[in-house]
């Protein structure tokens, strides 16, 4: 009885499988254009210069995954907060930030919440989230430019398209929890 079940359910997976991928293509078929929009937006950004010749944007990669990265752009003097203490992933940080898509539709913010302060660990956000929190120390103020593969990738979320590059204004506040490395 019970290999019955094992054997239909086994065919009913091999008859599914194709259908599905053939569904995922299809949906994302629909998204080729803003996709290429997307990586569009993404090498202007990299590649802007200030009238000095120096980049607009740091191209911050992650160590822990090779094509995990972000664009970031410091809007205070780094001097003054370079001795600040640095989010470890899992430490205890607040936040304020809003994010939009590259063609600047708002799509959440902590300003409008009662409390403005996101209280979160970086490992339990999107991985370019993640990784820019743990290059900021406290009192730094980013502009932060995530692709689509650190951000929520060929599925998107929500209101987030799939393959959006998302842009965060956003301020390391504090962290209160401070977790020393093991």
């Amino acid at each position: 009885m019970q290999i019955k079940n094992v054997i239909r359910t086994a065919v009913a997976v091999a008859l599914l499988f194709p259908l599905a991928s053939c569904l995922d293509d299809d949906k994302n078929k629909d998204y080729t254009e803003w996709k290429e929009k997307n990586e569009t937006f993404i090498l202007e950004q990299q590649y802007s210069m200030k009238p000095d010749g120096t980049y607009v944007y740091e191209r911050v990669t992650a160590d822990w995954a090779a094509d995990i990265y972000v664009l970031m752009k410091w809007h205070n003097d780094r001097s003054l907060t370079e001795k600040n203490l640095v989010p470890l992933d899992n430490s205890t940080v607040d936040v304020k930030y809003q994010v939009m898509t590259m063609d600047s539709v708002i799509v959440d913010s902590s300003y409008a919440k009662t409390d403005s302060v996101y209280t979160s660990q970086p490992y339990k956000n999107i991985p370019g989230f993640w990784l820019a929190l743990t290059n900021m120390h406290v009192g730094d103020s980013v502009t932060v430019i995530i692709p689509w593969r650190a951000a929520y990738g060929s599925t998107g979320s929500g209101d987030i398209k799939p393959y959006s590059t998302l842009i965060f204004d956003m301020k390391l506040k504090g962290i209160p929890s401070y977790q020393t490395p093991s």
